[in-house]
């Protein structure tokens, strides 16, 4: 069960398909590091538009430098608050897998993180985390009757199938979707909001991995690979409409205050 490249509109079928997007990603991709006690991480965004990613990281050591992955990503708007949290890296595969629970609810997201090259760790301290999460389906179809919805690990499902811990199962109302392009296949995609009860989750499918045809209220079933991007402060600033809840109330009301 590969990476879902179908979902961003990427057929990678094997090992020279995968070079060739690789190659071409870290060609018009915009590099960023992160330095760490013995090695250097090279990671690259090749930005599609529309959210569309293609990631590479090159690892760098003692040893030299060589590639060690290329995956796809997609950057959502949704955003998720996350405590209490862990980040584990695994730097030979240039990947690093981030683990907690969404705020206000029992519910706890695994889930590939994209730009941790990005990301300076030092902005990071014991409190929460703010990032976007969404699904790459590798498949999904609509149900003709109301379900209950689902949200769990994969491999709970399937348990003798090999699948990553950040696959998952998801079944829900479709609360609105789009149609979507990748502007370099012309690949057409879908990108589905699904309320999942705590809380509702962005996917992402190619349209031939779709069966059924889309409607408002209808409920939607899809095996996900979750993945999703961590927001710095300039970030979350440049996202923000309306006062800024971290300041305290009389703060607020000074600013707010009629010169006499």
């Amino acid at each position: 069960m590969g990476e879902p490249f179908d979902a961003i509109g990427f057929k990678v079928s094997d090992a020279a398909s995968y070079q060739a997007l690789a190659e071409e990603a870290q060609q018009r991709g915009a590099l960023t590091h992160a330095r760490r006690e013995q090695v250097v991480l090279h990671g690259c965004c090749w930005r599609l538009g529309e959210g569309l990613e293609v990631w590479t990281v090159l690892h760098e050591s003692h040893d030299g430098l060589f590639y060690a992955d290329c995956r796809p990503a997609f950057r959502g708007r949704q955003l998720f608050r996350l405590y209490p949290w862990e980040i584990v890296e695994f730097e030979l595969e240039g990947e690093a897998v981030m683990r907690g629970k969404v705020a206000g609810t029992q519910t706890e997201l695994v889930f590939e993180l994209q730009n941790l090259t990005e990301i300076n760790p030092r902005e990071f301290r014991d409190g929460a985390l703010t990032a976007t999460v969404s699904g790459l389906a590798y498949r999904a179809r609509l149900n003709k009757h109301s379900q209950k919805p689902v949200f769990a690990p994969l491999s709970q499902r399937y348990p003798r199938r090999l699948v990553a811990e950040n696959d998952y199962v998801v079944r829900g109302v479709i609360t609105s979707w789009r149609d979507m392009k990748n502007p370099q296949t012309t690949s057409n995609l879908v990108w589905v909001q699904v309320e999942l009860g705590q809380f509702s989750l962005e996917v992402l499918v190619n349209r031939s991995d779709l069966a059924g045809e889309l409607k408002r209220g209808a409920f939607l079933s899809a095996e996900v690979w979750l993945q999703g991007h961590l927001l710095n402060r300039a970030e979350l600033s440049a996202r923000y409409e309306g006062l800024d809840l971290t300041e305290g109330r009389p703060q607020v009301w000074k600013l707010l205050r009629r010169a006499h």
